[in-house]
């Protein structure tokens, strides 16, 4: 099995390297042994040759975040939905997944997982496939404090509870490589909160984008760490704490995906 040059970051401060398989990494990760740990995967013409391929989808980017543009509607966006807007926010996004995965599963992206992980498409109801991955792009921001703003991530935390099809509450791994950064090398920021829930989360939202001093007054309780991936390498990390990316003076550009263990590794955003 390929191993990989890994740099390994938890909460206690401390730093380290290692040589890991892709498979080692997520188990890792996954099972809470670490929060953070990066895999050098790829070079710089690699990790360029999977954007493109990308590109290649002719997708158009979307403001489905404050602050970035992705190549498609994310989890994020369907998951904030309430239950009036659930319906057709699903369609749009189920739609869009079914058709955007086919060529998907011919990048190189995808098929690292497949071989790496034996991961596969999360299908949620019959014919509905989450989407696989997205690009993102950081554009330059006179932000304050964050490109994209602290947040968390489960695929439970859904508002239209009554629709949402997944009711249980599943350790989530997130994993993004890194194609280009910004010329500050804005990092990437955790702290050592797990909201417990969407409604938690939204509390936090509502009151960062109230008042972002207050927002970062109550995540300065927890421990938080600064992780400054380099271009080609793996960020694997637990998504369902607050995680944020530092403003970006210039373009910062990544490919990104989530992963829960459902008879094997699930891959989707």
């Amino acid at each position: 099995m390929k191993e990989f040059k890994a740099r390994i970051y938890d909460f206690d401060g401390t730093a380290k390297t290692d040589s890991l398989s892709l498979e080692h990494a997520f188990n890792l990760v996954h099972g809470g042994e670490y929060d953070v740990i990066l895999l050098q995967v790829e070079s710089q013409e690699g990790v360029e040759l999977w954007w493109g391929k990308h590109d290649d989808l002719a997708m158009n980017g979307h403001r489905y975040h404050t602050g970035i543009m992705t190549s498609g509607m994310t989890l994020g966006k369907l998951q904030r939905a309430t239950n009036e807007e659930y319906q057709a926010t699903s369609e749009l996004y189920f739609n869009s997944a079914n058709v955007v995965n086919a060529a998907l599963k011919q990048t190189p992206y995808f098929e690292f997982f497949e071989q790496g992980l034996s991961a596969k498409t999360l299908e949620v109801e019959p014919g509905r496939e989450m989407l696989i991955a997205s690009q993102r792009e950081y554009p330059p921001s006179t932000e304050k404090n964050f490109s994209f703003a602290p947040h968390a991530d489960s695929i439970s935390y859904a508002r239209a509870n009554d629709s949402w099809p997944i009711k249980t509450s599943y350790p989530q791994t997130a994993a993004f490589i890194t194609v280009q950064n910004a010329a500050n090398e804005a990092g990437f920021v955790m702290w050592d909160y797990l909201p417990s829930s969407r409604s938690e989360l939204d509390e936090f939202i509502a009151l960062y984008g109230k008042d972002e001093a207050q927002g970062m007054e109550f995540l300065a309780q927890f421990e938080s760490m600064e992780i400054n991936p380099e271009v080609g390498e793996l960020c694997i990390f637990n998504c369902r704490k607050m995680h944020g990316i530092q403003t970006c003076d210039t373009l910062r550009k990544t490919i990104g995906s989530f992963f829960i263990k459902q008879d094997g590794w699930r891959i989707f955003d």
